[in-house]
């Protein structure tokens, strides 16, 4: 008896937990469509702009669909001893709210412009929680306490504010 309980209760669980896995892999899916779909739509048009630091420029990219932004994207360099680091942030929105993230840092030899390697990480989001997340080389990943959830909240809410700034002040030009 204790072992039909056993296999039962196993069933269960691991039935559970799959389903959960093809629920999140369809929300996946969705996102990936949707992706695909805002690249190739042609009534989202592209903006950029530069904001200059003390120590370094930031190049923003954003896209909006009529009145909706549906794309910001920020890329830096800074400059080490033998390398730049380049770094780049990217979200994909829908309805205002964050579906798709990416982290880039590419290591560049100054030497012979040689890419050195690098680390990207790509979040999917669904209700303003990551559901799934790849990495590739070495970065943040690898840190204990590196809290991505934080990281691509503050992002996000920093870059938002700075392209809906930037668009205020372009659209009052045409105006």
């Amino acid at each position: 008896m204790r072992l039909k309980l056993s296999i039962l209760i196993s069933i269960l669980v691991f039935g559970f937990a799959f389903s959960q896995s093809k629920e999140v892999l369809a929300v996946v899916e969705n996102i990936n469509k949707y992706s695909e779909a805002i690249d190739k739509d042609p009534k989202v048009i592209e903006y950029r702009f530069e904001v200059k630091g003390k120590d370094k420029t930031i190049l923003y990219q954003y896209s909006k669909k009529g009145n909706e932004i549906v794309k910001i994207s920020r890329e830096w360099k800074e400059d080490r001893d033998n390398y730049t680091n380049t770094f780049t942030d990217y979200f994909l929105l829908k309805d205002g709210q964050r579906v798709y993230a990416t982290q880039n840092i590419v290591y560049t030899n100054k030497s012979d412009a040689e890419d050195m390697g690098g680390w990207k990480c790509i979040f999917w989001i669904n209700k303003s929680k990551v559901i799934n997340m790849t990495s590739l080389g070495h970065g943040k990943t690898e840190l204990d306490d590196w809290d991505y959830e934080l990281e691509l909240k503050d992002n996000f809410n920093y870059m938002l504010k700075t392209v809906k700034e930037f668009d205020k002040n372009r659209l009052a030009k045409i105006k």
